[in-house]
């Protein structure tokens, strides 16, 4: 029986390619590679983010370019219509940068438990950032307060606009 086991790996081992041993706890090169990818997927979330307030701002920017002008030229519908866009803008910018900052946080606890065994072969206890940043779990209740005054301004222009 042995021998028959021993046979059918060595035919598979001829046929499959090889397969790598995994990495032992103190592999540099993959410790490397783990901390490239968790801070290469922060940098891209928080990427997005940014994405989304810029294209928040320039929004908001035209959205408020049409509100004047459609005020002043008095149609009323087409302001109150343009207010509503802009507060379904405000809530979408919001839900979208909520969720591209909860992904890039997911790697705050990689790069947490990297950074300590980093620290802890290096015997340099500076290298521990993420768990030296008092704010990493701040909610940023500043965002949700902007974000909630824009949608009541918007939906208060809509209102204006078609009540005046």
């Amino acid at each position: 029986m042995r021998k028959t086991i021993s046979s059918v790996r060595t035919a598979l081992t001829q046929w499959l390619p090889s397969v790598p041993p995994p990495p032992g706890k103190n592999d540099h090169e993959s410790l490397v590679a783990a901390l490239e990818h968790a801070t290469r997927w922060y940098e891209y979330r928080m990427s997005q983010g940014l994405q989304v307030l810029n294209f928040y701002l320039v929004s908001t920017a035209v959205n408020s370019a049409a509100y004047v002008a459609a005020l002043q030229a008095k149609l009323d519908a087409v302001a109150g219509a343009v207010g509503l866009v802009a507060a379904l803008v405000s809530v979408a910018a919001a839900l979208a940068g909520w969720r591209s900052r909860g992904l890039a946080r997911l790697a705050l606890q990689p790069i947490a438990e990297i950074e300590d065994r980093l620290a802890a072969t290096l015997d340099l206890d500076s290298l521990r950032l993420v768990r030296r940043n008092p704010h990493r779990t701040f909610t940023t209740p500043i965002s949700l307060i902007m974000f909630i005054l824009a949608c009541a301004i918007s939906v208060t222009g809509a209102l204006y606009a078609w009540l005046r």
